[in-house]
């Protein structure tokens, strides 16, 4: 009888926490919709695609996943993931070996920075402003373009 009762307060506990899953998976989206944040859906390929981690042993899932294309985007849903108690976890590049991008742990909204990738070389100081999300090659090519300028880096195939 014990046990019975052990596992239906187990169950029930289960069923809570499922329940307050998606309770703050709909008030993230619904902030982010009427924020106009571009998202990828949960349970959609380009969620999926989004959350793959670099590292296949550390597999988080965030709450939601924002893709912005603008400043203003970032902030709403920075603004969104604070004012409903959510960790906002920016993704760059996504090659942390411990999937900080992703949150490091489950339950983080995910703020994927891709669209953020121009580089800009100021030739007269020789700095840099990369964004967020460019890639390797792209920098490389790019500052190669704007002023035959390398930096050091192995090989990043892909």
């Amino acid at each position: 009888m014990r046990t019975h009762c052990l596992l239906g307060l187990l169950l029930i506990v289960a069923a809570q926490a499922t329940h307050e899953r998606k309770v703050v998976r709909l008030d993230i989206i619904n902030c982010l919709n009427s924020a106009s944040v571009p998202q990828a859906l949960p349970n959609s390929t380009a969620f999926t695609q989004s959350i793959a981690p670099f590292n296949l042993r550390l597999q988080f899932t965030p709450v939601a996943v924002a893709i912005p294309t603008t400043v203003a985007q970032v902030q709403a849903a920075v603004v969104c993931g604070a004012s409903l108690g959510i960790t906002v976890s920016p993704k760059s590049g996504g090659h942390s070996y411990a999937s900080h991008g992703l949150g490091g742990e489950d339950g983080h909204l995910m703020v994927d920075m891709k669209y953020f990738n121009t580089v800009s070389l100021d030739n007269s100081t020789g700095i840099a402003t990369i964004g967020p999300g460019a890639r390797l090659g792209n920098v490389a090519q790019a500052l190669y373009t704007q002023g035959q300028a390398a930096l050091s880096h192995g090989t990043c195939p892909g």
